[in-house]
C-alpha cells in the first residue's frame, strides 16, 4: 500500500472507528436494563450469552467472507446490518423482534471491529505498534467517553431513544468512512478453520505460541471483567437508587483514563518499558477495584466515580499493553490470531453472564464483584509468563 493510500486508509479507519465506537458506547450501559424490562433480571444473562454465541458463529465465518469478497464489502454489509438492527430496537414494540435485533446488533458490531483491526494491522509497523494501537484506542475511547452522559439523559425519558441516537452515530461511518475505504487497496485474507487454529494454539501453548497464548488468555480475562461490569454494574447502581442521569456522569468519569493515558502508555511501551510491567499493574488495580465494588453499598455519587475510575485505570493498562504486545507478534496475514483475539469479547459474554446467572441463584448481586476480583488475581501467572518486548 503506497504512502498516500496508507494515510487515507488510516484516517478513514479512525473516522469509522470513532463513530462506530460511539454507537456501541451509547447502548452498552443501558442494554441490560432494556433487556431486563423484556425478559426479567434472572434471564438477562442468558440472552447476552445467546447474542455472544451468535457473534462467535459469525466471527468464525469472517476470514472466509473477507477472503471471498474482500474487507470493504464485508465491512459495509455489517455496518448496514448494525444500522438496521438499531432502528428496529428503537421502533419495535415486540419482545421477540427486539431481542432478535439485539442479538443481530451485538454480533454484527463485534465483526465490524474485527474488520477495522484487519485494516489497522495492514498499516502497522512493529516499532510503532504501541503508538498506532494507542492512537486508535484513544480515538475510539474518546467516543466511549462522550457517549454515556448522553445515554443517561436519554434513558431517563426512554431507553429506546438511546438506540435511535446510536443509529445516527453509525450514519457517518456509512456515509463518510466506508466510501473512503473504497479508495484503498482491498484486503483479502486467507481462510482458516477457527477450531483448528484454537487447537493448534492450545497444543503449542508452552512452545512457539507461548506468548500469544498468554496474551490471548489475558485478553479473555480483561473481557470477562468488561462483560461483568457492563452488564451488572448498571443494575447494581440502579438498585442502590442512582438515577440514569447520575449513572451517565459516573460512567463518563469512569472512562476518562482510556483517553488520558493510552497514547502515552503506547509510546512508553515502544521506547522504554515493554508491556509486561503495565499488564501486571493493570491486573492488580482491576482486582482491587472489583473487591471495592463488592464491599461498597455506598449511595454517594463520588465514591462510585472513584471506584470505577480506578477500575478503568487498571483496564486501560491491560488493554493497551495486551493490544500492543499481541500485534507485535502478528501481521495482517495472521487473521486466525486476530480473529481469536476478537472472539475474546463475545466469549466473555457467554462465560460471564451464564456464570453470574448461576451464582445469583445463591449469591447477592454485589458478591459477583468479589468473585470477579479473585478471577482477576488468578490471571497474574499469564502476565508473568510473557517474554517482554523490552
Amino acid at each position: 500500500m503506497n504512502t498516500l493510500r496508507s494515510r487515507q486508509t488510516f484516517h478513514m479507519i479512525h473516522i469509522a472507528g470513532f463513530f462506530f465506537a460511539a454507537n456501541m458506547a451509547l447502548v452498552a450501559y443501558v442494554s441490560s436494563s432494556f433487556l431486563v424490562a423484556l425478559v426479567g433480571e434472572h434471564r438477562v444473562g442468558y440472552f447476552y450469552a445467546v447474542a455472544a454465541l451468535a457473534a462467535i458463529a459469525l466471527m468464525s465465518k469472517m476470514p472466509q467472507a473477507i477472503g471471498a469478497i474482500g474487507a470493504q464489502r464485508v465491512t459495509a454489509l455489517l455496518v448496514v446490518g448494525s444500522y438496521g438492527s438499531l432502528l428496529t430496537l428503537y421502533g419495535s414494540g415486540s419482545t421477540t423482534l427486539s431481542v432478535s435485533a439485539f442479538i443481530i446488533y451485538y454480533a454484527s458490531s463485534i465483526a465490524v471491529m474485527y474488520c477495522f483491526d484487519v485494516y489497522l494491522e495492514e498499516l502497522s509497523i512493529d516499532g510503532r505498534t504501541g503508538r498506532i494501537r494507542g492512537l486508535y484506542l484513544t480515538v475510539t475511547n474518546t467516543a466511549w467517553l462522550l457517549s454515556p452522559y448522553l445515554a443517561g439523559v436519554l434513558a431517563a425519558n426512554s431507553i429506546n431513544l438511546v438506540y435511535l441516537l446510536a443509529a445516527f452515530a453509525v450514519s457517518p461511518a456509512v456515509l463518510i468512512a466506508l466510501p473512503g475505504l473504497s479508495h484503498a487497496p482491498d484486503i483479502h485474507t486467507r481462510s482458516f478453520s477457527m477450531t483448528r487454529a484454537l487447537s493448534g494454539l492450545v497444543r503449542e501453548r508452552k512452545g512457539k505460541y507461548k506468548n500469544i497464548f498468554n496474551a490471548l488468555a489475558l485478553d479473555l480475562t480483561l473481557n470477562i471483567f468488561y462483560a461483568t461490569t457492563v452488564i451488572f454494574i448498571p443494575l447494581y447502581l440502579r438498585s442502590l437508587g442512582f438515577s440514569w442521569a447520575e449513572l451517565g456522569l459516573i460512567f463518563t468519569v469512569m472512562l476518562t483514563p482510556f483517553v488520558v493515558f493510552e497514547y502515552l502508555l503506547g509510546r512508553l511501551a515502544d521506547r522504554y518499558t515493554g508491556e509486561q510491567e503495565f499488564m501486571v499493574a493493570g491486573i492488580l488495580i482491576m482486582s482491587g477495584s472489583a473487591f471495592l465494588m463488592g464491599w461498597s453499598s455506598s449511595q454517594n455519587l463520588y465514591v462510585w466515580m472513584g471506584i470505577l475510575f480506578l477500575s478503568r485505570i487498571g483496564a486501560c493498562f491491560l488493554e493497551l499493553m495486551k493490544e500492543s504486545y499481541l500485534f507485535k507478534h502478528v501481521d495482517s496475514g495472521d487473521t486466525a490470531i486476530i480473529a481469536l483475539s476478537r472472539n475474546a469479547m463475545p466469549l466473555s459474554y457467554v462465560i460471564a453472564p451464564i456464570v453470574a446467572s448461576v451464582l445469583l441463584l445463591t449469591l447477592s448481586l454485589h458478591s459477583l464483584f468479589l468473585v470477579l476480583g479473585a478471577v482477576l488475581l488468578m490471571s497474574l501467572p499469564f502476565a508473568f509468563s510473557l517474554t517482554d518486548t523490552r
